[in-house]
């Protein structure tokens, strides 16, 4: 029975098809970083619209079209938490967080094209957890599970853009991604006659990755469109939505956008809506709403994100807060017994641009 269970477990791990972008997908996939810069953060994750800025390479191309020559960074910390609940009183809590996540860009114009190059983490596989196992729930306990991971997947692109016919740009970025991570598997025995058991594994993987999008930049309103390529650890995902500039409301530009994850496969719907509104001459404030349609125990994923950014001179400051919940069935046990699996993710990013021309 032992091993029947150990077993049963790492076949779980190796071919878990979660492949929500969940904690759980650290296992999996990898848990995808929600945002690249802290406009995409605080914005929901865009990945068609959003402030122009250097970061684009990643999501779209083409909002690069525009630029002058501008450096960025960022960085951000995440505190990932899964709450297994098999009753109204039983909870297994689990959780990690890490802070080493980050992004630099550099974009410049060349003749009628921008180019431009950047490296940055998208995914994380980091997990701890443990779990304990029995035959049968009326008898005592087998052993204790206890499954870790660590690693990250980081993306290094070039890219160009250009303005194709008045406000229309298009853009292309290509590079690789690059996958690293290690596992470790423990099943410490409390019986006699069942011995422990371990397991440890590597993931190594370098993939060409590419994003293409469009983007028309309207003095009013604002639209785009954007792929990102499908790798072995990361799905194809595209995104398009619209924006307006409401003059009446203090200048507000209200969006939305739509992703739709793995398209003509398991077409996972992502729905957000923004907002960046003026608080003065030098000072955005960027909000939003998302909702993710995989609904379990009819309770569908939201997310909620707030931010800011600042204009000096030719430096803006900027800061993201990204708030994120959902429901599933698997965790990274088998035979864990659950009513149902909450999810939530809290990402806090900040970050710098110049720009070297006024």
């Amino acid at each position: 029975m032992k091993n029947f269970l150990f077993f049963s477990a790492i076949i779980t791990i190796l071919v878990g098809q979660a492949m929500g972008f969940g904690y759980y997908d650290s296992v999996t996939k990898g848990t995808m970083i929600p945002g690249i810069s802290p406009s995409t953060t605080a914005l929901g994750s865009l990945r068609a619209l959003g402030i122009q800025e250097a970061a684009g390479i990643f999501y779209n191309p083409a909002q690069t079209a525009s630029l002058s020559t501008s450096l960025q960074l960022a960085g951000s910390s995440i505190y990932w938490a899964e709450r297994v609940i098999n009753s109204d009183i039983e909870k297994t809590v689990r959780t990690y967080l890490t802070a080493d996540n980050g992004t630099a860009a550099f974009v410049f114009p060349a003749g009628s094209f921008v180019f431009g190059a950047g490296i940055a983490k998208v995914g994380e596989f980091g997990y701890e957890g443990s779990h304990t196992i029995y035959d049968k729930p009326d008898e005592p306990e087998i052993g204790v599970a206890v499954l870790y991971a660590e690693g990250s997947q980081w993306e290094t692109l070039a890219s160009v853009s250009t303005v194709v016919y008045g406000r229309l740009s298009a853009g292309f970025s290509g590079g690789v991604r690059m996958v690293n991570a290690e596992y470790q598997y423990d099943f410490a025995s409390h019986q006699f006659l069942i011995p422990d058991s371990s397991a440890y594994w590597t993931v190594e993987d370098k993939e060409f990755a590419w994003h293409a999008g469009l983007a028309l930049d309207g003095d009013v309103f604002k639209s785009g469109v954007s792929y990102s390529s499908e790798t072995d650890y990361m799905e194809d995902i595209i995104a398009f939505g619209g924006s307006a500039l409401a003059e009446h409301i203090k200048n507000t530009i209200v969006g939305f956008e739509a992703e739709i994850v793995s398209p003509f496969d398991q077409n996972r719907f992502l729905g957000n809506l923004f907002f960046q509104m003026p608080l003065t001459e030098n000072m955005n404030v960027l909000s939003s709403v998302s909702f993710d349609d995989n609904r379990v125990a009819n309770r569908a994923g939201l997310g909620f994100g707030l931010g800011c950014d600042l204009h000096v001179n030719q430096f803006t400051f900027g800061a993201g807060l990204l708030s994120r919940f959902k429901s599933r069935k698997n965790t990274a046990f088998p035979n864990e017994q659950s009513e149902r699996v909450d999810d939530s993710s809290t990402m806090f990013s900040i970050g710098m641009a110049y720009s070297f021309s006024d």
